[in-house]
């Protein structure tokens, strides 16, 4: 039996000999049959250009038959070297091993069929082992000849020398093209024409909403005479710009797509124009946020980033946008970005403290500061309050002044004072507030020197001070021009009431001197008009004038009267004259009543106009009357009033004697 082992272990040698022997044979088959079918796939893509269909099923097909191949060839004789797959058994090598070998013969088969019956007989085993003895010796594995797989090789070299010999003529594009097309078998391509087109573009992008030209030539042998674009299921001819270039213009884009081209039959591949999304403000809004101090209500701007402000506003800009990702506010060379909020909602918020030329931008990944806005915010500084003052000081001699003022500033006036000091010491300056209304425009009045105790004697120098409420920069003040004013002592008062007495009585006196003359001229006149029959033109002409003389002194003496009055009132005299005082005083209220006369001069005056000369006479008389009445009141006023003015000189050099006695009686006793 051990004989019958051997002879096994010789059998399984062979076997997997043979399946070597196959997996070459398979390995020199599939070189040969599966590069020309491959060189095959590749002659057919290059001369009959497929459509994407039919490419699917071509590449498919190569793909399955190269499977077909790797399985049958090579897989195959594998699996049954492994073992993985049956081959051939041992009565199927004894067969080829016989058939090889002739003194073999079919020896070794019978010893396998001997054995295979299973039959426990001393003859059978001892066949058996006989049979082994014999073919001890033999060996099985060169039943398989290595150099019969030759005869492939030749096969295998066929599509190897193909493939070289186009890799040396200089086509190998043929095949590299070839297979590039079958390998992306989805892809459309475009067979060679006469020509091909050739884009000039550098790029398919293009702004949103701008718009876009193709620009194209054509390159080859035939030159087309007119092409078509086609997109959007439209197509258009293109512009024909000669030697062979075309062109075509794209309007307002607003979305992404696809072209190609056909001229003479020949379509270009296709292209796609890629529209790059603008960042776009869709809506602006401004909120003013006035300074409380001006009053004024806060207030919101829609669609416009241009405004006229008070300086300090607080301005919130509120920016709707569109495919924006950044919003910057660009004012000279400071760029500040908004707070986003929202999606496509951006605010900003700045205190204007000047005006300023700015821009708004918008900004996505792609386009940097794509849209700017040009605006501008006006800034109305606070002005300065304004003052206006006016006065009685230069026609009063003594007593109070009084002012009349206005003040007005563009948000309201805070506070209005009186700031004044010694002439001769500027330095030392006092201040007195005045109540005002705190409006934008209002009015005062003051009398001077009201809620003020001013030295005798001294030169005062004063102006008006007003404030504004500007809470930005600080309440800010404007004055009025400087005024003037002296306190006199009660001395220098007296001796200027004194000379104005003076003044008037001399005035007085040459106003009864001119009133007298009048009176006799009036008395001529009315003698005259007594002669006449008639009244005549120069007659009425004399009237007038007369009239207009009477009218002027008329006028004339109340105003020495009212001065007079005037300058008793602001005496004060001692207890010796105060009953001259008195008396002076009613005599200067008999002589206002000469204002009657007022009326005779109206009715003197309609007379003349009327020129009747029997009234006309009787208002002369009347009036010659009152003249001389007047006349008589001036004559005791004039005498009074010298009476009254000698005696208060005599009164003030009394004084002024007493006390320049009490000074030397002084310094006599000091020395």
């Amino acid at each position: 039996m051990n004989n019958y082992k051997h002879i096994q272990e010789k059998l399984h040698q062979f076997i997997q000999k043979y399946y070597v022997n196959e997996l070459i044979k398979g390995v020199l088959l599939f070189i040969s049959i599966g590069l020309l079918y491959f060189i095959f796939t590749l002659l057919v893509e290059h001369f009959f250009w497929l459509k994407p269909l039919a490419r699917t099923l071509l590449f498919l097909l190569f793909i399955g038959v190269e499977v077909a191949l790797v399985v049958f060839y090579i897989l195959l004789p594998v699996f049954k070297l492994w073992g993985l797959k049956n081959g051939i058994d041992d009565v199927e090598a004894s067969k080829i091993i016989g058939g090889h070998f002739p003194e073999v013969n079919d020896k070794l088969l019978n010893m396998i069929q001997l054995k295979n019956k299973h039959q426990d007989s001393e003859l059978i085993e001892a066949s058996i082992d006989q049979k082994s003895s014999e073919l001890k010796l033999v060996p099985f594995k060169r039943a398989v000849d290595f150099s019969s797989n030759t005869k492939y090789i030749k096969y295998a070299l066929i599509p190897l020398v193909i493939w070289l010999l186009v890799f040396i003529t200089g086509n190998i594009t043929v095949f590299n093209d070839s297979f590039t097309r079958v390998v992306h078998y989805k892809t459309q391509y475009q067979p060679p024409a006469p020509f091909s087109y050739r884009i000039l573009n550098e790029s398919f992008k293009v702004i949103e909403g701008e718009p876009f030209t193709l620009q194209l030539e054509t390159v080859g042998d035939v030159v087309p005479n007119d092409a078509k674009i086609y997109f959007l299921n439209e197509n258009y001819f293109l512009e024909n710009l000669g030697s062979g270039k075309f062109q075509y213009t794209f309007s307002n884009i607003h979305t992404s797509l696809e072209f190609y081209v056909v001229a003479n039959g020949i379509s270009s591949n296709t292209y796609n124009i890629n529209v790059i999304p603008t960042p776009i403000i869709t809506n602006l809004t401004m909120v003013l946020n006035y300074p409380d101090y001006t009053g004024k209500s806060n207030e919101v701007i829609k669609n416009t980033g241009n405004a006229i402000v008070p300086q300090g506003t607080k301005i919130q800009w509120q920016v709707e946008t569109h495919q924006t990702n950044e919003v910057s506010f660009l004012d000279k060379d400071t760029i500040f970005s908004f707070e986003k909020s929202t999606n496509d909602y951006f605010n900003f918020q700045q205190r204007m403290l000047r005006s300023v030329n700015y821009k708004i931008s918008t900004s996505n990944q792609q386009l940097k500061n794509y849209e700017s806005l040009d605006f501008s915010v006006e800034v109305i500084k606070d002005e300065l309050p304004k003052i206006s003052v006016q006065s009685n000081i230069d026609s009063v001699s003594n007593g109070p002044i009084q002012f009349v003022g206005q003040l007005s500033d563009d948000y309201g006036v805070q506070k209005l004072q009186l700031v004044y000091y010694d002439k001769n010491s500027p330095k030392a300056v006092k201040t007195h507030s005045i109540s005002i209304s705190k409006a934008s425009f209002t009015d005062f009045y003051y009398v001077f020197p009201e809620g003020i105790t001013p030295d005798e004697g001294v030169a005062y120098e004063f102006y008006f001070e007003v404030f504004d409420n500007d809470r930005v920069n600080g309440s800010k003040k404007a004055k009025s021009r400087t005024f003037s004013y002296y306190n006199k002592t009660s001395k220098e008062l007296n001796e200027e009431l004194l000379k104005e007495q003076k003044e008037t009585i001399n005035n007085i006196s040459n106003s009864l001197e001119k009133s007298k003359k009048e009176n006799l001229e009036l008395k001529k006149f009315q003698n005259e008009i007594q002669k006449k029959a008639a009244i005549n033109w120069n007659d009425s002409k004399k009237l007038e004038e007369f009239v207009k003389r009477q009218n002027q002194y008329q006028e004339m003496f109340q105003k020495q009267t009212e001065k007079l009055e005037k300058n008793l009132n602001e005496k004060e005299v001692s207890d010796d004259l105060k009953d001259k005082k008195e008396e002076l005083q009613k005599r200067i209220e008999e002589t206002k009543k000469i204002a009657q006369q007022k009326k005779l001069l109206d009715e003197l005056n309609k007379l003349s106009e009327k020129i009747e000369k029997e009234d006309l006479v009787e208002k002369l008389k009347d009036i010659a009357k009152k003249n001389k009445q007047n006349e008589q009141s001036l004559e005791r006023i004039l005498e009074l009033t010298k009476r009254f003015y000698v005696e208060q000189k005599a009164n003030q050099i009394a004084n002024i004697l007493l006390k320049l006695g009490e000074e030397e009686e002084k310094l006599s006793k000091e020395n």
